[in-house]
């Protein structure tokens, strides 16, 4: 489960660099696929995922109430997302997508934050 979890920071701290790096990038492929089912449905399961492992590994952890938090917030995130529904997701990236560069990399670099204190917990 560590690996999982080091394996899921490695990614978002990647895709947040990029994000930091070059946000058109992200942000125009997120404008592509908005309207596709899968966008959505895959927004919802990771962070399921990322709750579930985080809540599941919390104890073994040095920061069991924090990571625990994070663990919920996570679910919270993935259960208000999936109660938004198809029309109001695609207004939130449609939002998302409309962000200047400056937020888009300010996104990045907490998204990248994120990763690394998943890698961090991982270890």
């Amino acid at each position: 489960m560590r690996l999982l979890i080091g394996l899921i920071g490695v990614f978002i701290a990647g895709m947040g660099l990029i994000l930091a790096a070059e946000p058109r990038l992200i942000l125009d492929f997120m404008s592509r696929h908005k309207k596709r089912l899968w966008l959505h449905m895959v927004a919802v399961a990771v962070r399921l995922l990322i709750g579930y492992l985080l809540i599941e590994y919390a104890d073994s952890t040095d920061h069991p109430l924090l990571v625990t938090a994070v663990g919920w917030f996570a679910i919270i995130a993935a259960l208000f997302l999936l109660i938004l529904g198809r029309e109001n997701f695609k207004k939130l990236i449609r939002w998302a997508v409309e962000l200047n560069d400056i937020q888009g990399r300010t996104g990045g670099v907490l998204a990248a934050l994120f990763g690394a204190f998943l890698v961090y917990i991982a270890l």
